[in-house]
């Protein structure tokens, strides 16, 4: 049995052939993605350790970074990871000894934090609707979320039910819905405001505290604010009360203007309304797995902790960066800063990757990985309730584990500390403690269902005034995700991705730029944008002469979990115009 680990809501599950099982309404069919995992797994392999370009063994890698290690303060030792493989043992088992080293971290916050934070604010847990709960619902509120592309096991149950979308631009799941309200990025919050106004206005939400504060908010700046009329904020007003869909939050508000603020009031909605389990962002935080434990920060912090935002601004303060399950250079702001660094020397950096993704490639050490197919792991989903003990299904490994590859450097600098040595398996029997399930029983049964271990409470603070809000006004770039790629992954299947950023003005080669820089693109027009947004895949983010497109991002980030905005704004010109035949 084996579940695919990457950062995705659907957490497909396998059996030894690689066929979905039948599960419902979870499973039974894959993507583009799980459809090609087999042939992937054999190209663009990373096969042996190499260093400034030569090849080397392992342990000659191990003791060039042991060296490297002892002549620096451990807070001069950034490590980055993330979610490339969701594994409890890929991902957060090898914090453990950057923890004990007191090395610099993350605050992981570059993806879902600032949501988590928000909803948390109001009902004390993030958690939402259940797969078995979308089966309940009639209808579907489709916020900031291309779930038809990036959701799609979700979209399966929910796509003969009645939908509405709400986005910035004409997504393929606002076509594929019954209605849809296009608005201006950043302004999200003030259309569920809005929404709320509405139903208290109508007596539909009878609540003293919400009256005073939806008041500070005028229809004229909400019309202004999205672009919609007060007659479409009626009618979404009309919909929530009637028809109690479910709504589904986009990770992609959170990385936005105001996008704490915006997931926060939106949930709001259905728990003033009373619907029941009536949203969905991500039930991560709700399983009972002690990650803290995992990571080994009960016990050993890390000396500093860091914005993801921030890396490229900051990336004087660290004289050695480890990487593993992460693709910095595609994902994280200021990544040409990082590039710059490494050229000049002042970085020395070490990744570990099964393949050669763009930070491998500007590595100066650079182990071998596996890959989930290769490896024992416990995985989770961040939709639904399964944990799966992932079985390797691929003979002949080509690399080494997140686990073997850590214990070896911490014996090379002497390390005997037994914590840092606990059995892999034995941590995560700790880690799975309050969910009530057992490693012996899940590598027995291979899938076994979560009970949700969520404590819920529910207020409307922290509710913001119109002076919390920054108004939305300008041109915004923003991101959504390819079918056929995860972030960067799949680029041997599917090929590397031009900077094509979709737009209705320009047609051709141009220059988006903010006050941190410029990146050369490539334009086309598309009746799917509004003027003032311009969009590109997420799978397409280094521009015509190999720059990070996140060089430009402002390092704004979210006033709730600290997420780096990166739907941001931007100006644009055109440089060369013509017409592209693709």
């Amino acid at each position: 049995m084996i579940a695919c680990t990457r950062d995705c809501y659907d957490t497909c599950i396998f059996d030894s052939n690689y066929k979905p099982l039948d599960i419902f309404p979870i499973n039974d069919f894959t993507c583009s993605r799980g459809i090609a995992d087999l042939k992937r797994n054999s190209i663009n392999r990373i096969k042996s350790a190499y260093y400034e370009g030569k090849e080397i063994t392992v342990e000659e890698g191990i003791r060039i970074l042991a060296k490297r290690i002892r002549e620096i303060n451990p807070e001069e030792i950034l490590h980055i990871d993330y979610d490339g493989n969701q594994g409890l043992l890929t991902w957060y088992y090898p914090a453990r000894l950057w923890n004990y080293l007191g090395s610099s971290s993350t605050d992981y916050s570059i993806c879902s934090a600032e949501g988590h934070e928000a909803i948390k604010a109001h009902y004390g847990s993030s958690f939402g609707a259940l797969p078995e709960d979308f089966v309940k619902f009639s209808s579907v509120v489709f916020w900031g979320s291309e779930a038809s592309i990036s959701f799609i096991h979700g979209w399966k149950i929910l796509k003969d039910k009645y939908k509405v979308t709400i986005d910035v631009r004409k997504s393929e799941t606002a076509k594929r819905s019954d209605k849809y309200y296009i608005i201006k990025p950043g302004s999200d919050v003030y259309l569920a405001i809005g929404i709320l106004k509405k139903l208290v206005e109508k007596g539909r939400i009878r609540n003293a505290e919400l009256q005073d504060k939806v008041a500070s908010f005028n229809y004229s700046l909400i019309e202004e604010a999205t672009s919609l009329k007060e007659k479409d904020i009626e009618d979404l007003a009309d919909f929530y009360f009637n028809e109690k869909p479910l709504t589904i939050i986009g990770f992609a508000l959170g990385r936005s203007l105001n996008g704490g603020y915006a997931i926060g009031v939106i949930s709001l909605i259905p728990g003033l309304l009373g619907i029941e389990n009536g949203f969905f962002y991500s039930n991560s935080q709700g399983w009972g797995i002690d990650f803290d434990y995992l990571r080994g920060t009960h016990l050993y912090k890390p000396r500093k902790i860091i914005n993801m935002g921030e890396v490229g601004d900051r990336i004087n303060e660290f004289k050695i960066i480890f990487v593993w399950n992460s693709n910095p250079l595609h994902s994280l702001p200021g990544g040409d800063k990082i590039i710059e660094a490494v050229n000049d020397g002042r970085v020395f950096l070490v990744v570990h990757d099964p393949f050669w993704s763009e930070t491998a490639k500007l590595a100066n050490l650079v182990f071998p990985g596996l890959t989930f197919l290769e490896k024992e792991d416990v995985v989770y989903s961040y939709w639904h309730n399964y944990l799966v003990y992932n079985e390797p299904i691929v003979n002949n490994p080509l690399g080494i584990t997140e686990v073997n590859l850590m214990h070896k450097i911490a014996r090379e600098l002497e390390i005997s500390e037994d914590f840092i040595f606990e059995d892999p398996w034995k941590a995560v029997e700790v880690s799975l403690r309050n969910t009530g399930i057992s490693v012996e029983e899940l590598k027995r049964r291979k899938v076994v269902k979560v009970s949700p271990k969520v404590t819920r409470k529910f207020s409307i603070e922290p509710f913001p005034k119109p002076d919390d809000l920054e108004f939305p006004q300008g041109e915004f770039l923003v991101y959504s995700s390819h079918p056929n790629y995860t972030n960067s992954q799949f680029k041997e299947i599917y090929g590397e991705r031009k900077p094509i950023v979709f737009n209705s003005k320009f047609e051709g080669e141009g220059i988006l730029y903010t006050e941190k820089g410029q990146v050369r693109v490539i334009f086309k027009k598309s009746e799917d944008l509004p003027s003032g947004v311009y969009f590109l895949f997420k799978s397409s983010l280094f521009d015509l002469d190999g720059k990070p497109i996140n060089s430009i991002i402002d390092g704004k980030k979210g006033k709730f979990g600290g997420t780096p905005l990166l739907n941001i704004k931007v100006q644009a010109k055109p440089v060369k115009l013509f017409t592209l035949n693709f």
